[in-house]
């Protein structure tokens, strides 16, 4: 199931296209849980609707919540990777973590635990990220990265989504078209 192999980088032989930027940013959003967020959403709105035919004012609270759920999470809290000029820029609430480009030695994707990581490998004598999840995951699963994001929960296709990440990470050109970092 492993789409490359742990110590394979993506050095443009996988021959997957670069996903182009749109409106001048490369961003990787999360997966919006569809499956699990609108069954429960119609189940809490009924519950509302019921609620009020009954005469109970709280209804209209319950037909509002799925509502200011789906924004917060779809849009305000919803974690990205994003392509900077600086590095990559991982965004999830309430943190952001940047990984320069000067300090990303190798790239892959490997599988840590039952998860679909992509993976760095830092320079020599670079310590590796405290506060991230996914480097305490590659440790644990004594895996060849010192710190990556997790791609199986990104919308998008793991292998396209590491051959954009190596083409910026080589190509010093393709990053000085990429915005700056806003943390």
């Amino acid at each position: 199931m492993d789409r490359v192999s742990e110590t394979e980088v993506a050095g443009g032989s996988a021959g997957t296209p670069v996903i182009a930027p749109r409106g001048g940013r490369v961003v990787f959003r999360a997966r919006r849980p569809a499956a699990l967020v609108v069954p429960l959403a119609i189940v809490t709105e009924v519950g509302g609707v019921l609620c009020l035919l009954n005469g109970a004012t709280i209804g209209w609270f319950i037909c509002a919540a799925p509502l200011v759920a789906l924004i917060m999470t779809g849009l305000i809290l919803r974690p990205t990777l994003e392509l900077t000029r600086e590095g990559v820029l991982q965004r999830q609430y309430p943190f952001s973590t940047l990984t320069r480009w000067e300090v990303i030695d190798a790239l892959g994707i490997t599988r840590a635990g039952n998860r679909l990581v992509l993976g760095y490998k830092l320079v020599p004598g670079i310590p590796p990220p405290r506060r991230q999840p996914a480097a305490a995951l590659l440790r644990a699963a004594d895996r060849p990265f010192d710190g990556g994001y997790f791609v199986d929960s990104l919308a998008g296709d793991p292998e396209q989504i590491l051959a954009t990440v190596e083409a910026y990470r080589v190509s010093g050109e393709m990053r000085d078209t990429l915005p700056a970092a806003r943390r």
